[in-house]
């Protein structure tokens, strides 16, 4: 059991004495002002957590807590009520209750309170808990030092999933993102096919971080290490060492994801295909089947010293067919079924991945071109990565969410968990109201008896 737990179990214990002192004053008409603090009291404590769920970012995560909340504004009145109700040495002990129960009504309090409010903080960022970024997660600029590579790559952009922002004690699988030449890295096309999948599958996302593999706009540098800048060990090393550092990811290369679209597809398959100990799925949208494949003499001699066993020994398919996968490697490959010139290229790395062992998904999208194939493409890959995840339990429940859906806002569950502490207040009260009642009608009667005897 957790400290709210503890806690709530001894609020439950203090308020057992007091509770027992109302119900005999009950029975001897003497708990009028019990009563009265009493219902005072959980009128006050339902109203504070009604208002703290309208305005705390993240009330679902109240959970149990409300409950506690709840508990200490009956407990505290009852042992203040028993208080003013006694004299001598139990008012002594009344007054020691009810300043234990209020110091354990404020522990609960402390426990529930500061994770509803609580930011969420990500590569040193403090990243913003609102409706907006709960519905549909948060966007960081990132700068990922060069620190064994030295090359000077444009900023990253990162997604933070909002079910991870709900829970972010917890880690997340994480993908290592790049886009097409000439282009930037941007989040624009995951983040439209992330959405294009839903809001369960978006809650449930991985990390996503668009790195640059490019230098600028126009460069068009192999992904290995070549006199274009150290490009591979950028990507299989400084990147992965500054998600290792900065990002509560998983540790497990079975959540790890190397993906890319065109000059990064080309660039996910050599490194996926070279790295298996870093990364275990393998994303290739439109992706060629060497680099610089549009001009290969040229490429050849430019970045490999004309040399054609250097130049070879980078293409994909040659890694997969001289490479041991002893451990379990996915890859995910996809081509638009109108783009004659690439469709056959990726056909080609994906054939080769078969044979070197990889699970493969292969997948031509209908009436699609090169660029055309990019959001369909990056919607199948995540559904089934996320897919995996979620199965394998490498994504994990978003916190203390009881009572409620698994669709519903954090405001909206948080009031649910709200609505339920009020009810049980009211069954609550209402029950030792209809006590209290109860007995003053039994005894009325037997008083009664008891008059009318005497005049007899």
């Amino acid at each position: 059991m957790g400290t709210l737990a503890w806690l709530t179990l001894a609020l439950g214990l203090l308020a057992a004495y007091p509770v027992a002192r109302f119900a005999v004053r009950g029975w001897r008409f003497r708990a009028g002002l019990t009563v009265r603090a009493v219902i005072v009291g959980q009128v006050a404590g339902l109203a504070f957590i009604l208002a703290w769920c309208l305005i705390s970012p993240r009330p679902d995560l109240g959970g149990a807590g409300w409950f506690a909340i709840a508990l200490a504004s009956l407990a505290l009145p009852l042992a203040l009520g028993d208080a003013l109700q006694s004299s001598g040495g139990l008012r002594a002990v009344s007054i020691v209750l009810a300043s234990v129960i209020g110091v354990a009504g404020v522990g609960a309090g402390a426990l529930t309170l500061p994770q509803t409010l609580a930011t969420a903080t990500v590569a040193g960022k403090a990243v913003p808990v609102t409706e907006e970024t709960l519905t549909d997660g948060a966007q960081l600029t990132i700068h990922v030092p060069p620190t064994a590579s030295g090359f000077a790559a444009r900023d990253a952009h990162l997604f933070v999933p909002p079910g991870w922002l709900r829970n972010p004690s917890t880690t997340r699988p994480v993908v290592e993102m790049m886009m097409g030449q000439p282009g930037s890295p941007n989040l624009g096309a995951t983040l439209d096919a992330l959405h294009a999948l839903g809001g369960e599958r978006l809650d449930d996302a991985p990390f996503i971080l668009v790195v640059d593999q490019l230098g600028n706009i126009k460069a068009n540098p192999p992904c290995s290490d070549t006199s274009a800048g150290k490009l591979d060990t950028y990507l299989s090393k400084d990147v992965p060492d500054w998600i290792r550092g900065n990002l509560p990811v998983s540790s497990d290369r079975l959540d790890w994801a190397i993906a890319g679209y065109s000059h990064g597809g080309e660039c996910a398959a050599y490194l996926g295909a070279k790295h298996p100990n870093v990364w275990a799925n393998v994303v290739s949208i439109s992706g060629p089947d060497k680099p610089g494949e549009h001009r290969p003499i040229y490429t050849r001699d430019t970045y490999y010293g004309g040399s054609q066993a250097a130049f070879e020994a980078t293409w994909p398919a040659n890694i997969l067919a001289s490479t041991r996968y002893p451990e379990k490697m996915t890859g995910i490959f996809v081509a638009g079924a109108l783009d004659p010139h690439f469709r056959p290229q990726v056909e080609a790395t994906a054939t080769a991945a078969e044979k070197a062992g990889w699970k493969v998904t292969y997948w031509a999208v209908p009436d699609s071109t090169h660029t055309q194939a990019l959001q369909p493409g990056l919607k199948t890959a995540y559904n089934q990565l996320i897919g995996g995840w979620v199965a394998s339990g490498a994504v994990v429940a978003t916190g203390d969410r009881f009572l409620c859906s698994s669709d519903q806002t954090a405001r909206a569950c948080g009031l649910t968990q709200a609505s339920a502490v009020a009810g049980t207040v009211a069954i609550a009260d209402l029950s030792v109201l209809a006590v209290f009642l109860g007995a003053q009608l039994l005894l009325f009667f037997r008083r009664g008896r008891r008059l009318r005897a005497d005049a007899a």
